[in-house]
């Protein structure tokens, strides 16, 4: 189905009967019959499908609508960035195993004003990871086809940018001006300057292939291995910081919107730090979160455990967000979440 087509297909069968009684002989009899017989039989039932979904949408006041980067009354708030499975672009799945797409969608953080980021018709493949800009403008994509595929989404232009193909599915990490995206490929450290469409080699860090954040002006990495956490310079690689633990998992590694606070999974405890002192828990408390992808934007204490869902570290306690959410009443699930139109001093 293409995105083109999603906008006023309910007008689409009267259009095509108004168009068969302007021509010379055309009757009531055979108006039906003359209509099918123009498509094959594909494109009908694709047809039909489009007005099924457009029918089901508009009963639960949803619209398919394209993000307009910077629209003014989608950008007055922080916003989200999710994969959803089975979106509502497509007929529902009947059945668990059926096949479905993966689209990229987002919404403001009260979960209102629901907006294609991605079509599915640009995923080439099962998407591994994916991350937005922190201006919103584009979205970083890793998704499975012979190699992992790495392409960049620009909102605004609406193209793909190619990057790079390899076997890593890497972590993705943004500079506070969205022009540069950092990831791990091939055991090195690489950055895609988007300007220049320029992929250069940072430089050969002991962690590659390493979950990492950059950090407090884009001067820091932050690295997680398997039993340890380290700070490096980004300019230098010097290490500046190294910390041991029993266990540190790859998930869950964050930062917080100010870009100095970050938090991360220990063996039985997810752990806040502050990059300026390191060496001292802000946190250190309850058990480890393997689906965290951000803080709450409420406060470091708090973070986003799944989509619907956040967990208050300091008081153990889980909190679940508004349940009478319009995107519950969709088909479909939606995962991987993250904020963007939400950082301190992001450069416009």
């Amino acid at each position: 189905m293409k995105l083109a087509r999603t906008t006023n297909k309910k007008y689409i069968l009267p259009l095509m009967l108004l168009g068969c009684l302007a021509i010379s002989g055309c009757n009531e009899d055979n108006s039906t019959s003359s209509t099918t017989a123009q498509l094959p039989a594909d494109q009908q039932e694709e047809q039909t499908a489009e007005i099924t979904i457009d029918g089901l949408l508009e009963e639960k006041g949803i619209k398919i609508e394209e993000e307009v980067w910077q629209d003014p009354e989608s950008y007055d708030q922080p916003r989200i960035q999710f994969i959803w499975d089975n979106p509502p672009t497509e007929p529902r799945k009947k059945h668990m195993n059926d096949e479905s797409s993966e689209e990229i969608w987002s919404v403001k953080a009260d979960f209102t004003d629901p907006k294609l980021r991605v079509p599915k018709e640009l995923i080439e493949g099962t998407i591994f990871d994916t991350k937005p800009s922190p201006d919103g403008r584009y979205v970083a994509l890793a998704f499975l086809k012979d190699k992992v595929v790495k392409k960049i989404y620009d909102i605004k232009t609406k193209t793909m940018i190619p990057v790079s193909e390899g076997p890593v599915v890497p972590a993705f990490e943004w500079t506070q001006d969205s022009n540069t995206l950092y990831f791990n490929e091939a055991g090195n450290m690489k950055k895609f300057h988007i300007p220049t469409k320029k992929l250069s080699i940072v430089t050969k860090y002991e962690e590659h292939g390493n979950s990492f954040l950059l950090m407090d002006n884009d001067t820091k990495f932050v690295f997680t291995r398997n039993e340890e956490i380290i700070i490096r310079d980004v300019e230098t690689g010097k290490k500046i910081y190294q910390q041991s633990y029993p266990r540190v998992y790859h998930e869950g590694l964050i930062k917080y919107k100010d870009a100095k606070i970050f938090g991360f999974n220990i063996q039985g405890d997810f752990v806040v730090k502050n990059i300026d002192t390191p060496e001292k828990d802000l946190l250190k408390k309850g058990r480890s979160h393997n689906f965290v992808r951000d803080f709450s934007l409420k406060n470091y204490t708090i973070i986003r455990d799944g989509f619907y869902r956040e967990w208050d570290v300091e008081n153990s306690k889980l909190i679940k967000l508004d349940a009478k959410n319009p995107l519950l009443k969709l088909q479909g699930s939606q995962g991987y979440p993250y904020f963007y139109n939400h950082r301190e001093n992001i450069a416009q």
